[in-house]
């Protein structure tokens, strides 16, 4: 008996209406295409990071991004190319060997794009994963040619043999580190999400929900965001330099070295990547999950942002411990920040700057042992141990210069140079106006 996929396919949280989830629709071409079937398939992927500093706002850019990708869609070849979603990304399908979309793109976000030709082969998972295995390849492409804009060909598999020559072993790992469609399996390709949850996040709480919970808010809960710390690199530790976490590209750069040298080809490389990529994906599921379900009954935290949570908890110390519950789940391999305003306006964009704030603390304390590393809450100043560790870190990308890993987290600092001098003593004042 075949599985029986979700159609119509859920909606893809935080997008607009209309806009479904890509992993739901990969798993329905997989069930009505036979084995032998060729699928053409297209990923348009955009640069969040640059539209969130843009808009000096992450809600506000991470909107722009996804209102920029469904506009493009809505100007595909309609009737011919099925539309889906995820993350920061769109992913076009069509039944056959067909040609590429004719895309159109507006100004307001930088995008990039390729595309491939999928053979579908043995049964319905099989065929699920090939479409998501490939997914996975053109997204990386897409990435590539959207940092690269001189890269005129648009086939997934030729851009990607390219990047062992264009880039270096770092910037490689760093491209393999990309984002899955779907990290979790399941009947039918829902991972076990049941509704209300993120499909790619089962347990979790969807974005779709946040706007529900902030329209019941009142002024005894506390706006709560939280986000993993170098999901991408890892952290070290301050004290010896020791390695606190693993991060996604920092797991890969052997495989990326190996490659860039030329002893693994690239098919190899990105069925190894894609493996443990998975693996992950996963553990960043399982980790959001158990920060979502620690907060409970006392708060509701939705996955709004990729690696992290934004919602609505009680008080400070449920928060507290869900997140020393969830970095404890995932010593050694990730952990979680997170920032805590209390509901004291009911100006949800205000109280959410504050929150947002106090987040970008516990990124300039990662590494360290002081309790602010793990929570801080809009309001409360940071003792001697905790500034000099916050003044050291922003110091040390100030003298790195712009283009320099991190520097985004200066731009933050200097963007909010009012709320740094409110919760920093006198003593450090005249150094943090250093920092520009």
């Amino acid at each position: 008996m075949r599985p029986a996929f979700l159609w119509p396919p859920r909606h893809a949280p935080g997008f607009p209406t209309g806009c479904p989830d890509a992993g739901d629709v990969l798993g329905r071409v997989a069930e009505e295409r036979e084995s032998g079937h060729v699928v053409t398939m297209a990923v348009v992927t955009s640069a969040l990071r640059a539209t969130v500093e843009d808009s000096g706002d992450h809600d506000a850019g991470l909107r722009r991004v996804r209102d920029s990708l469904a506009l493009v869609a809505d100007g595909t070849e309609t009737g011919r190319w099925m539309a889906s979603y995820y993350g920061k990304d769109l992913v076009l399908t069509c039944p056959g060997a067909a040609e590429p979309p004719r895309l159109r793109f507006g100004q307001a976000v930088r995008h990039g794009w390729a595309w491939k030709r999928v053979r579908l082969d043995g049964d319905v998972g099989q065929r699920r994963e090939s479409l998501l295995s490939a997914c996975y390849e053109v997204s990386m492409a897409a990435r590539l040619r959207r940092d690269r804009p001189d890269l005129r060909e648009a086939r997934s598999a030729p851009v990607i043999d390219r990047a062992r020559h264009a880039l270096s072993p770092v910037q490689a790992a760093s491209l393999l580190a990309g984002v899955l469609v779907r990290p979790q399996g399941g009947a039918g390709g829902a991972g076990g999400a049941a509704p209300g949850e993120d499909p790619r996040l089962p347990g979790v709480p969807s974005a779709d929900g946040w706007a529900g919970a902030v329209a019941a808010r009142t002024p005894a809960d506390h706006y709560a965001v939280t986000d993993v710390h170098d999901i991408e690199w890892g952290t070290m530790r301050r004290a010896d330099g020791g390695r606190l976490t693993e991060g996604n590209a920092q797991q890969l750069l052997p495989l990326a070295e190996t490659w860039c040298a030329g002893r693994l080809d690239t098919s190899a490389v990105l069925s190894t990547a894609y493996r443990l990529r998975l693996a992950r994906e996963t553990d960043l599921a399982g980790h959001l999950r158990a920060l979502s379900d620690a907060v409970r009954p006392n708060g509701r935290l939705y996955a709004t942002l990729g690696d992290g949570l934004s919602g609505l908890v009680r008080d400070e110390a449920t928060l507290r411990t869900a997140v020393s519950l969830a970095n404890r789940r995932t010593v050694g391999r990730m952990h979680s920040g997170a920032g805590m305003a209390p509901m004291t306006s009911m100006d949800v964009t205000a109280v959410g700057e504050r929150a947002h704030f106090s987040l970008h603390v516990t990124k300039t304390l990662k590494g360290t042992a002081v309790p602010q590393a793990e929570t801080h809450v809009f309001g409360q100043s940071l003792d001697a141990e905790a500034t000099t560790y916050a003044m050291d870190f922003l110091t040390g990308l100030a003298r790195a210069g712009e283009g320099q890993p991190g520097h985004h987290h200066l731009l933050h600092a200097r963007r909010w140079r009012d709320w740094w001098l409110e919760h920093l003593p006198l003593s450090a004042h005249r150094a943090f106006s250093c920092l520009g």
